[in-house]
């Protein structure tokens, strides 16, 4: 009778921590918003001094397991809607979002300074690349910080450094090929001394008969370093085996 006991007492335990579980995975829970909701005041406080911003409501969303909260600007009246932040981590969690820094990004220079950068990586890593078929970089630049019609160069000043995305064609290529190919890559950027945070390689097939589109095939192999990282023969992922 006892044992019959425990095993309920134990069943109980077991469901009750499944459900809290779930519910945390899909709604979340007091502690880490409360947390994070703190951590949005000190980053408020910190990043927008000057401006008078008060958090309203905030909700999880599970999908990408952070917390979205809503913030209103009290000393502009002429905005009515709120700007969304959002915060990811449970024990310390930072902002993945911020609505003012998105909304004073300079998109339309932002644009134009990507295509040029990737142009001018692209024909750097041809000269010592082979198979390089595209090379796509995303900058950030605030409004007002830069005139219009500045001209992309390596010594500008961005919000942060540059996204780069590489397209290789994987022809004959296996995953060590496309491992020492990252090394490469990774070696010759920073020997220019090129400020980036991340690069991220697809080496695709553009040839077969599953082939629908010529421009972009389909990815075999993909890799991802960042900058003072070691690239790793594990991390080159193969798809479509």
């Amino acid at each position: 009778m006892m044992k019959k006991k425990i095993l309920y007492s134990v069943l109980i335990v077991l469901l009750v921590s499944f459900v809290l579980a779930a519910y945390n995975a899909f709604n979340g829970n007091p502690v880490s918003k409360k947390l994070s909701q703190t951590a949005l005041e000190h980053y408020l406080t910190d990043r927008y001094p000057e401006k008078d911003l008060r958090i309203d409501s905030g909700l999880y969303n599970f999908k990408f397991s952070e917390y979205v909260f809503e913030v209103t600007d009290t000393g502009d009246q002429k905005r009515k809607d709120p700007y969304l932040f959002s915060l990811r981590g449970f024990v310390q969690p930072e902002v993945h979002t911020d609505g003012i820094y998105e909304e004073n990004l300079n998109e339309p220079l932002m644009e134009r300074l990507g295509e040029e950068a990737g142009k001018e990586i692209k024909t750097f890593l041809s000269k010592s690349i082979n198979h390089l078929k595209d090379v796509d970089v995303h900058v950030e630049v605030l409004k007002g910080k830069l005139k219009e019609d500045a001209k992309w160069e390596k010594s500008l000043r961005l919000e942060r450094p540059m996204e780069i995305h590489i397209l290789l064609d994987a022809a004959n290529a296996d995953r060590k090929d496309v491992y020492k190919t990252a090394q490469k890559i990774q070696r010759l950027l920073n020997e220019e001394r090129y400020d980036y945070e991340s690069v991220t390689i697809n080496a695709n097939i553009f040839e077969g008969e599953d082939i629908k589109d010529d421009e972009t095939g389909y990815v075999k192999y993909s890799t991802f370093f960042e900058k003072n990282t070691d690239t790793r023969l594990k991390d080159v992922e193969e798809l479509n085996e």
